[in-house]
C-alpha cells in the first residue's frame, strides 16, 4: 500500500494535537450512502461557480457539470473528528500536497482552481453525508510560491465569506511555508517523545532521525 508521508503527518496532528478520537485517511464518500440537502448543495455549487468566474474568469468545475460527478470525484486526504465530554463533535478536514519545487498542478491558475475546488467539494461532502453546517478544511503544502499564494489566499478568504453567506460556519485555512512549520511541524514533534504507536509513520521516522542528535562524529554514520 502506498504510504504519503504528508498524510501520516496530518494522522498524528490530528490525532495528537487536535485530539481527535476518529481519525481516517483517504476519506471517500460512497455511492450507498444517502445524500442530504441536495438543493443546498446545488445552491453552493451553482453560487461558487458563478462568483469565481466573474470576478477571476475561473472555471473551478471544469469538466464536471453534475453535482453527482462532483461528489464522486471527492476524496480528502485526512478526515478526523474531536469529541468533547459533552459530546459536542468538531470536523477537520485536510488536503495535503507536497510539491519540492512548489505547488504546481500544471500552472498558476489551474494551481487555484483546483485547490478551490478541493475544498468546496470537502464541504460539499460533510454536509451531504455528515449533515453538518461547520468544521475546519484545511489546504496544506509545505511549500507555496509567492506567486501562487498571492492568487490563492485571497480566494480562500472569499470562499468562507460566500459559504458564511449562504449559511454555513465552515472555515477554511490555508497552511504553508512558514505557518507550516509553526502550526504543523513543530506542535508535532513537541508530542512526539510521548507517542509509541509505530504506524505513525512520520513519527516513527523522526524518533529514529532523534536517536543519532548527540552523535559527537556524525559522518562516521555514513562509514562502512
Amino acid at each position: 500500500m502506498k504510504i504519503e508521508m504528508g498524510e501520516s503527518l496530518f494522522y498524528s496532528w490530528l490525532r495528537h494535537v487536535k485530539n481527535c478520537q476518529i481519525v481516517q485517511t483517504n476519506w471517500k464518500t460512497s455511492s450507498k450512502w444517502t445524500l442530504q440537502n441536495e438543493n443546498k448543495l446545488k445552491e453552493i455549487k451553482l453560487k461558487s461557480e458563478g462568483y469565481f468566474n466573474k470576478k477571476y474568469n475561473y472555471q473551478i468545475y471544469k469538466g464536471t457539470k453534475t453535482l453527482s460527478q462532483l461528489l464522486q470525484q471527492a476524496e480528502c486526504d485526512i478526515i478526523g473528528i474531536s469529541i468533547d465530554n459533552k459530546g459536542n463533535s468538531e470536523i477537520w478536514a485536510i488536503d495535503v500536497a507536497f510539491h519540492e519545487s512548489g505547488l504546481n498542478y500544471n500552472g498558476k491558475n489551474t494551481t487555484v482552481q483546483k485547490v478551490i475546488n478541493k475544498c468546496i467539494r470537502t464541504a460539499m461532502c460533510i454536509i451531504g453525508y455528515l449533515n453538518k453546517k461547520n468544521g475546519t478544511i484545511i489546504f496544506a503544502s509545505p511549500k507555496i510560491n509567492n506567486s501562487i499564494m498571492k492568487e490563492l489566499a485571497p480566494c480562500i478568504d472569499e470562499l468562507q465569506k460566500l459559504m458564511h453567506e449562504l449559511g454555513y460556519e465552515f472555515k477554511f485555512e490555508l497552511i504553508a511555508n512558514g505557518d507550516f512549520q509553526e502550526k504543523i511541524i513543530i506542535p508535532m514533534l513537541k508530542e512526539s517523545d510521548e507517542v509509541a504507536d509505530t504506524s505513525e509513520l512520520f513519527l516513527r521516522s523522526y524518533q529514529m532521525i532523534k536517536m543519532f542528535e548527540n552523535t559527537t562524529n556524525k559522518n562516521n554514520l555514513y562509514k562502512n
